[in-house]
C-alpha cells in the first residue's frame, strides 16, 4: 500500500474472448482452501534479501517480476500482453521519471525528509530517450471462462515495495508481498480446477502492478493501455496487504477489511456470502467509511484506478501495523494461517462474481 499522498485492444486476445467453447456445469468449490505452504513458498521469496526491496525499476523489481511470469505461466494461464502480432508476453512495460522531493515544500536542507515522486512518461523510441526514462513491468495472465468469458473480472495486487536504503532492505513481506502471493496463489488454485475441466463462467484477469508505492503508476498504465477493452472488465478484486492483524485486532486477528468506497455494487455482498460459506472472518470490524477515514485507504491502492473509469473495486487489507513500511516488515513475521483464510476469502469471493447469473 502507497503512502498517503489510447486504449490498445489486444488483437488474439480479442479473437480468443470470442471462441466458441463448451460450457461446463458448475460445481460447488465452497470447501476448496488456498494451500498455506503456496503462499508461505512465494512470500519468503519475494521479500527476500535477494530482491533487495523490489522498488520500481531496479533489478530486484525486475527479478521479482520475472518469478511472477513464470509461477502465471506454470499455472497455464494465457499471456495477458502484446508483443507483436503473433507473440504475447506475461509483462507490460512502462516507462516513468523520477524526482526527489521534499516533503515539507521549500529548499531542500539537511535532515529534512525526502520523497521520489513518479510520473509516467512515454516508452523510450532511441537510446537518448532511455538515458532520461526507467523500466518497469505490470505481470498478467488471462484464465478463459466458458459462457460468459467475454466479460472479465480483474484479480490484482502491486508486487513493488521501497527498495533499500544503505544497507537497510525494506522487505515488504507484508506490503505487499501477501498480496502478491495470494494472486499468484489464487491462479494455481483456479488452474487446478481447469485442469479437471471446471472453469468459471467468466474470464478472469490475474494482474500484478509495479510502481504502485510511487502513486499507482503501474495501474494508471494498465488502465490507459488495457489488452481488453475496459467495458469487458466488470469488477476488480484487489489485495494489498492480507498477512498480519493491525493493533486494533492484535487479540481478535481472524478478520479482513472489506473497502468499497461510497461505490453501489454488490461485491461488498457477495464476498460476505463467500465468507458465510467459506473461512468466517469478521468482515469491516473497526472498519474504515470513505468519507470520514484519515487513513484514506480507499484512495490508495490500485484498485482507484479502476474506480476513476467507472469499474467497481473491493479492496481487501489487513490495515496497518508497526512494521507498515519499516525493513522489519519481514517473511517470518507473516501469520500464514491467517493470510491462507483471507487468500481463501478471496478466491471464493472471485468464483462467485464469476459465476453469477448475467445481469
Amino acid at each position: 500500500m502507497r503512502l498517503l499522498s489510447s486504449k490498445l485492444t489486444y488483437c488474439f486476445l480479442s479473437l480468443l474472448l470470442g471462441v466458441n467453447r463448451p460450457l461446463i456445469a458448475q460445481v460447488d468449490v465452497s470447501h476448496m482452501v488456498v494451500p498455506a505452504d503456496w503462499l508461505r513458498k512465494h512470500v519468503f521469496m519475494l521479500a527476500s534479501d535477494s530482491l533487495q526491496g523490489r522498488e520500481t525499476g531496479t533489478i530486484g523489481q525486475q527479478q521479482a517480476s520475472i518469478y511472477c511470469a513464470r509461477s502465471f505461466r506454470q499455472s497455464h494461464l494465457l499471456a495477458a500482453f502484446r508483443i507483436d502480432s503473433v507473440q504475447g508476453s506475461f509483462r507490460q512495460t512502462f516507462a516513468f521519471t523520477t524526482t526527489e522531493v521534499t516533503l515539507y515544500g521549500g529548499v531542500r536542507m539537511n535532515g529534512k525528509p525526502t520523497y521520489k515522486r513518479h510520473e509516467l512518461a512515454p516508452l523510450p523510441v532511441t537510446a537518448r530517450d532511455s538515458s532520461h526514462v526507467s523500466l518497469s513491468h505490470n505481470v498478467g495472465g488471462l484464465l478463459m471462462g466458458t459462457d460468459l468469458k467475454q466479460e472479465v473480472v480483474v484479480l490484482s495486487a502491486h508486487y513493488d515495495h521501497l527498495g533499500k536504503v544503505g544497507k537497510r532492505i525494506y522487505h515488504g513481506a507484508d506490503d505487499n508481498a501477501s498480496g502478491t502471493a495470494t494472486i499468484l496463489s489464487v491462479a494455481s488454485v483456479f488452474d487446478s480446477l481447469a485442469r479437471q475441466g471446471v472453469r468459471p463462467r467468466r474470464s478472469i484477469l490475474f494482474l500484478l502492478f509495479s510502481g504502485e508505492e510511487g502513486g499507482l503508476l503501474g495501474s494508471q498504465y494498465f488502465v490507459a493501455n488495457s489488452p481488453i477493452p475496459l467495458h469487458q472488465l466488470i469488477c476488480d478484486l484487489n489485495v494489498d496487504m492480507v498477512g498480519r492483524a493491525d493493533d486494533y485486532h492484535s487479540k481478535k486477528p481472524n478478520y479482513c477489511y472489506l473497502i468499497t468506497g461510497s461505490q453501489m455494487n454488490g461485491l461488498a455482498s457477495l464476498a460476505s456470502r463467500a465468507n458465510d460459506q467459506s473461512v468466517h472472518l469478521a468482515l469491516n470490524d473497526g472498519g474504515y467509511d470513505t468519507d470520514s477515514d484519515p487513513k484514506q485507504y480507499f484512495y490508495r491502492s490500485d484498485h482507484y484506478n479502476f474506480v476513476k473509469v467507472g469499474i467497481p473495486a473491493l479492496f481487501f487489507s489487513d490495515g496497518e501495523h508497526s512494521d507498515y513500511h519499516q525493513p522489519s516488515d519481514t517473511a517470518d513475521k507473516i501469520d500464514y494461517e491467517l493470510l491462507q483464510k483471507r487468500a481463501t476469502l478471496v478466491f471464493q469471493t472471485a468464483w462467485l462474481v464469476a459465476n453469477e447469473e448475467a445481469k
